[in-house]
């Protein structure tokens, strides 16, 4: 099972790794354009609460993206910056339909704390691999796996 503190790489609908970190005025943007696991791609996860039992459906996690800043969601945008490390904007709820634990393979949605799930674009609609978090819904457009 995935545990708090491990590194893990999250692949969307597109087949693409969430991680990078892009922007015109400010470098704070979450993408998805990774094509491989590697350390532009390795996320560590943090579970709030009982650090020490695995991570498992419904838990509160933040992820702590490679350029070390937590991600955060506020409304639909979905970014990695300096604001408040260990705030309600970093606080994102993993979902697995079947419920119990999270293990490496899973399908999984990532809910931010208003309640709208994590998306990524299809490549022909946004070839710049936006991450949103646009719509209270699990489709296949909030699709997500967890890698180890």
């Amino acid at each position: 099972p995935i545990k708090h503190g491990d590194t893990i790489y999250i692949k969307t609908m597109t087949g693409r790794y969430v991680g990078e970190i892009d922007g015109t005025t400010k470098l704070e943007w979450v993408k998805a354009r990774g094509t491989k696991k590697d350390e532009n791609h390795a996320i560590k996860i943090e579970k709030m609460g009982d650090k020490e039992t695995p991570i498992e459906n419904g838990d509160t996690v933040m992820l702590v993206l490679p350029n070390g800043q937590h991600m955060d969601v506020l409304g639909s945008a979905v970014r990695a910056r300096h604001y408040d490390p260990r705030g309600q904007w970093q606080r994102i709820t993993i979902v697995k339909q079947d419920g119990g634990q999270i293990f490496a393979g899973d399908q999984i949605f990532l809910r931010g704390h208003q309640g709208e799930y994590l998306d990524a674009n299809p490549m022909e609609r946004a070839p710049d691999g936006e991450v949103k978090a646009r719509w209270r819904d699990e489709g296949e457009w909030q699709v997500m796996y967890i890698e180890k």
